[in-house]
């Protein structure tokens, strides 16, 4: 029988947290976006929801050198306490130089590739929402990762690459798959654990898996329920939400 991984109370249980931290301390977000998009919309809806600080940038036209000089104007400025760029970034941005430009005491959603390094070597000081948000999925539903084999599906190096990481430390043994990958459902099928976070809608069925695996969906749509044999993340109530919360849950952490 397949279960749903429904997110919804530890959602509630962070954001109670975080809202309970606010009484005492006082962020403001800075939120650089290029395109619109339901998780910026979402993000924003939650600020304005818990009377959060924030200001919001749209950069349609802007390239690189504009976007690192007003990062580091960001960075200077003492009422900024952190920094998001909104994903997807503009192509004509270098988006790993906009990385590096934040500031690494700023840098919220551990984009910037130190915070990357020290997760790297299992001494995070910031962990990316959606990261924290799948980890957090896993411990509530007491999926241990210790000995097991992970497939995660994407090799971005903002979600994919930091999440191999951490579950590397944590002891699992990861395969990282991709576009140019061969054989998946054979890799699927020898996993007990499926992270995907490619949003190609129905990448894989559920029948493509060995019967108790666990899937995270991040895409949102990338495994096809055909059986009755998995647990899996709503869609609707699943890693988006949970992610925003995570952000928000680092956003006050920030400050010391």
């Amino acid at each position: 029988m397949s279960r749903i991984l429904d997110c919804t109370n530890l959602e509630e249980e962070i954001l109670t947290k975080v809202k309970k931290d606010l009484k005492k301390k006082h962020p403001f977000l800075a939120i650089l976006t290029f395109n619109d998009s339901i998780y910026e919309k979402l993000l924003i809806d939650k600020c304005l929801e818990l009377n959060i600080d924030f200001k919001h940038y749209k950069l349609d036209n802007s390239n690189t050198r504009e976007v690192n000089s007003l990062i580091d104007e960001l960075n200077k400025n003492i009422k900024i306490t952190s920094i998001l760029l909104v994903e997807p970034l503009s192509k004509s941005i270098d988006k790993y130089s906009c990385y590096e430009a934040i500031d690494i005491n700023k840098d919220i959603d551990g984009v910037n590739p130190l915070n990357q390094y020290y997760l790297s070597i299992n001494k995070p000081k910031i962990i990316n929402s959606t990261v924290k948000a799948v980890i957090k999925i896993l411990e509530s539903y007491n999926i241990s990762l210790s000995g097991k084999k992970v497939a995660v599906i994407g090799r971005s190096h903002n979600i994919s690459r930091p999440l191999a990481n951490y579950l590397i430390n944590k002891d699992a043994t990861i395969t990282i798959c991709h576009s140019k990958t061969k054989d998946l459902v054979k890799i699927l099928k020898n996993s007990d654990i499926v992270i995907s976070a490619t949003g190609v809608n129905n990448l894989f069925k559920s029948s493509d898996l060995k019967d108790n695996t666990t899937v995270i969906d991040i895409g949102l749509g990338d495994v096809l329920i055909d059986s009755d044999n998995i647990s899996y993340t709503s869609r609707t109530k699943g890693v988006g939400p949970l992610s925003i919360a995570c952000l928000l849950e680092n956003l006050v952490k920030s400050i010391y």
